[in-house]
């Protein structure tokens, strides 16, 4: 049998150290959230997705020029 799994409930105590753990954890998670939240907003959606009647300037590049 498994004896290491038949601890008190009066010995066993919850600690410091698993709640500062989960307390980094959440801040890291935060943190990762703000960066990412700041990096979406410097895509640029208007190259990816062309509005009707708006020429791209990169594909004019290569027509002809007009007289």
């Amino acid at each position: 049998m498994l004896t290491l799994l038949d601890l008190d409930p009066n010995i066993v105590k919850p600690g410091w150290i698993p709640l500062l753990i989960t307390i980094g954890l959440a801040a890291v998670m935060v943190l990762l959230f703000f960066s990412l939240r700041k990096q979406f907003r410097r895509i640029d959606v208007t190259r990816s997705q062309p509005q009707p009647g708006v020429t791209d300037p990169e594909a004019s590049k290569d027509a002809a020029p007009k007289v």
